[in-house]
Parts: structure tokens; sequence; C-alpha cells
């Protein structure tokens, strides 16, 4: 499928503000101030869960694979780079199937990527330290998605609705 010029500059926008808000979220909400180790908002899914509704599957893919190198190349470790990646596409994977179920809206969606990170996060933990007793920590970060995938789906909502309104043949 060609896309248009029109097309990659809007995907190059958001994969753009993916990365700002990544960055923005690692400077102005480090990880002491919450109650959890790791844990984190996840703002940059605000981009995620807007492009799956807008874009759809392929444009979304490549805006996460896209924000995760280049935080990787910014200052980013390895380990964080697997955590990122792992957790970026099993929520992508996760939000595309809820999505095209129909049945669940933008805050069910947002909610079960937030889940299916924290559950790609804990297996990539699993497999780096070579034990599933990391498994036990899991509880409390399906706990935290619920939070923070509201607050993502929030936070999304009157972005989309207004994206969507002006957006010519979009969904609204």
């Amino acid at each position: 499928m060609r896309y248009s010029i029109y097309d990659l500059s809007r995907w190059g926008v958001l994969t753009a503000l993916a990365l700002a808000l990544s960055v923005t979220e690692t400077l102005f909400f480090p990880s002491a101030l919450f109650p959890v180790p790791g844990m984190r908002m996840g703002l940059a899914n605000i981009v995620t869960l807007l492009s799956i509704y807008l874009f759809g599957a392929v444009p979304t893919m490549l805006i996460v694979l896209i924000r995760c190198l280049a935080t990787f190349a910014f200052g980013g470790n390895l380990t964080s780079f697997l955590f990122s990646l792992a957790g970026g596409f099993l929520s992508l994977f996760f939000m595309l199937l809820l999505r095209n179920r129909r049945v669940f809206s933008l805050f069910g969606v947002s909610v079960g990527g937030s889940a299916a990170h924290n559950i790609g996060q804990i297996l990539i933990a699993c497999l780096l330290v070579r034990s599933w007793a990391i498994l036990s920590y899991l509880p409390v970060l399906l706990l935290i998605s619920i939070v923070t995938g509201l607050l993502i789906a929030a936070l999304s909502a009157p972005v989309y609705k207004a994206v969507g309104a002006i957006r010519p043949g979009g969904e609204s």
C-alpha cells in the first residue's frame, strides 16, 4: 500500500510527540515519585492509543518501533529498550484485538493495553533474571494498569474526539 506525504508527515509528528511525552515523563515524573518500583504513567501510550483509532495497525506499529529505537538511541540502555519494545508491542497487539472486537470503549482498550504492557515487561524480566518468581509482582502491576489505562484514555478521549471530527473521512 502506498502512503501519501500527508500520511507520512502525520505519523512523523505523532512519533515525535510520543518521544517527547516519553522523555518528558522521565524528566518530570521520576520513578521515585511512585510507590511501586518501575511504575510509570505511560504518557507515550496516548499517541499509541490515538494512532490505533485514527490510522490502524501498520502506522501504529511503526510509531511504536521508532519511538522505542529513538528512546534507546538518545540515552537508553539495552535492558530498558527490551522492556519498552516488549511492553509496547504486546500492548499494541492487545489494543488492536480489543478495538477490533468493537465491544470495548476507548477506555477498555486503553486499560487492556496498559495491562498487556505490564505483562510484556514482566515476561522480559523473567527471561532476563531467569526466574518466574517475578510473576508475583504482576498482580500489583495489573491493579495499577487499571488506573494508568483509565488516565491515558481520559487524556486521549478529547483529542480523539477533536481530531476525529475534523479528519476527512474519519471515524467519529
